[in-house]
Formats: C-alpha cells, structure tokens, sequence
C-alpha cells in the first residue's frame, strides 16, 4: 500500500526498489496516474481507491483529505495476501489486513502537517489553515489508531523513529532506503574537472522544503542557482526567484543526472525525514551544503562529504554559503560515502526483515 502514485519522488523510488525483490506483490493507493509512474511499477497489478477517478484530481487531491481515513480503510486486500506492506507518510498505514494477515508500517514520516510542521503548512496556506486546524484532532485521533493496529514499524530513519515514538509512543526499526548508485554516478573522467560553477536545489515545491530559503540566500550573495522539482509552490517560487536563479521544474531522470554530474555543489535547506538527494548527489561525486538537522546528521559526514548551516535563517545560510568551497572535497571519498546507502544493501536487509515477518 502505497500513499498515492501522482509522480516519481523519493517514496516512489523506494517502491520501485523493493518491486524488485516482491515479484508477487500487488499496489493498492489512493490515487493513480500512469504517465507520471515509471514502468516498473507500471507493469504491476495496481489497484486505486474511486477518488482516483474523479476528474482532475491531480490538481486538488490536497483538499480531500478528510475523504482519506475511510477511503484507505474501505480498500480491499485479498484473503490469500501473506503480507501487508504500507509505505506510508500520509494515511497508507490505515490499511486492514484481513485476518491473521501480518501487517508492517513502513514509515517514511508520521504526517508533517499534524505534528512537528504544522505550523509551516500554516503559514504558507497548505491544506487552507484554519480547515486543517478544525480538521487535526479528529484526524490525529484516526492516525494513532492506524498506527496502534499494525503489526511492525520501520523507519526510513533515526529521525523518522524518534517522530514515531514522540506520534504514537510506539518503536519502529530503522532501514535506509535505497540510493540508485547505478544510476546516480560521477561523470567521465575526462569530463570530472569540467563542473559549471552553479549551485543546485533539487526539491518538491511545498512548504517545509524551505526552497525560498536557498532562492533569498542566493539572491543576496548573487550566487548562480539552479532550483529543479515541482509542487503547489512553484509558482511561487519563480516570482521570488532573482536574476541569477533558475527554476526548471520537473525534469527528467536523465536532466537530473546531468545537473548533478556538472554544478558545483547541492544546497539542501530542509529538514528532511531521511534526505534522498543528497546522497544521490554524493554518489554523482557532489558535495553538499546542508541545513544541521533531521536525517541528514546520519547520512552526512561534515568535513568529508560537504558542510552544514546551523539554522534555518537566510544569515545563517548566506555565512555558511560564503565559507564553502565545493572544490575542496575529493568526489572518490562522496562517491564512496553513498555506497554505503546503495540498493544492493537495501535489498539485502529488507529481504532478511520480511523473512523474520513471514516467519514469526
């Protein structure tokens, strides 16, 4: 059970993964639009709620939320199933087993915008604040008890597993998801010292991502930015955007290759629950300058793959920017560093988690 499949991000990158090593599984989610969805998950028995068919729905299925709890829990899962396997940030965990069926959370967050960033979405207008602020208890109420009824719990985190404990008291089991570090690689030798000194910001466009964070720093220091993703605040971010920040948008896997193969390093404003991009650019030979906080402190070595900010103010970055210096850093050792966190070894200790599951 994944959240939703509207489009390729780093959840949808874990499910491709793990498709990999579940050839029998099939897909429930609430929302589904193929030509947005890669093809190996494409290729699979994807099954989505009735709210998938309501037209359009790609452009304002944020406000449904409060159709999400009963829609997720209706879902039918068949009786021969022997596993349950939620992918969740949003509602995916309130799925039902059928009975004697073992059911595993796979958290790559509790809802942000209950929790710790709830004020964010606020300020910026997600989910229409005063609406999510009538809404949050009752819906916070259902997601303790979603969470209460599953069988197992998995992070994609430290962080996301101290979030969990502080959400729902319960403890759940870190497992890294994957990077693809064979997609993700350095360029051509002959090509290694050719870098274009831009920066780059890769990032869904919604609040808590602190995108307009990166845009103001490189506005005040003059810096070349280039700002890649997609999401409700896009267009927001274009208008801040100055004269020497580009904001692409969506772009393709193979774009997104080729930014992180010849810019000089990745800017990373967030407070990310893991922090996908990062280690995708580590593994592309790039080093990193990054907000002090979240999952970054476990996947970042400072010194050896990039540097931190310490707070999430444009001083604090803008000091932090000026100091570092992209050339500094060896790509071989960045390179190395994301092995660490490669596919190979994500599909070596799901497989052995699932086993101990199914086995119990």
């Amino acid at each position: 059970m994944h959240d939703l499949l509207l489009g390729m991000r780093g959840g949808e990158w874990v499910l491709d993964s793990l498709l990999k090593i579940l050839p029998l599984a099939g897909i429930r989610t609430l929302f589904y639009r193929p030509r947005f969805i890669d093809t190996a998950i494409n290729c699979r028995p994807i099954h989505p709620s009735p709210l998938s068919r309501l037209p359009g729905v790609r452009r304002y299925y944020r406000w449904l939320l409060p159709l999400l709890p009963p829609t997720v829990e209706r879902l039918r899962v068949p009786e021969r199933t022997e596993l349950v396997l939620t992918l969740s940030h949003c509602v995916a965990h309130g799925i039902r087993a059928p009975r004697g069926v073992p059911q595993v959370n796979y958290y790559f967050s509790p809802m942000r915008y209950l929790y710790d960033q709830r004020e964010a979405y606020h300020r910026h207008g997600g989910l229409g604040g005063r609406a999510l602020g009538w809404l949050a208890p009752r819906l916070a109420r259902w997601d303790f008890q979603a969470a209460a009824r599953a069988d197992h719990r998995w992070a994609i985190s430290q962080f996301v597993a101290r979030r969990i404990e502080d959400a729902y008291g319960l403890t759940a089991r870190v497992i890294y998801p994957p990077v693809r570090t064979g997609f993700f690689v350095p360029p051509p030798p002959d090509r290694a010292a050719e870098r274009i000194p831009e920066y780059l910001l890769v990032s869904a466009m919604v609040p808590y991502k602190r995108v307009d964070l990166a845009i103001r720093a490189a506005n005040r220091l003059r810096l070349p930015l280039r700002v890649v993703g997609d999401g409700p605040l896009l267009r927001q971010m274009r208008r801040l955007a100055g004269p020497l920040v580009a904001v692409e948008g969506r772009v393709s896997q193979a774009r997104l290759l080729e930014l992180y193969q010849t810019r000089a390093a990745l800017i990373f404003p967030s407070e990310e629950d893991f922090g996908l991009a990062p280690l995708e650019a580590l593994a592309c030979g790039m080093p990193v300058l990054g907000l002090r906080a979240g999952g970054l402190l476990e996947t970042m070595r400072e010194g050896r793959t990039g540097a931190f900010f310490d707070r999430p103010t444009v001083k604090s970055l803008c000091e932090a920017w000026e100091q570092f210096r992209p050339a500094a850093y060896d790509p071989l050792h960045l390179r190395a560093h994301a092995l660490a966190f490669s596919e190979e070894r994500f599909h070596e200790e799901i497989a052995l988690a699932i086993d101990t599951v199914l086995n119990e």
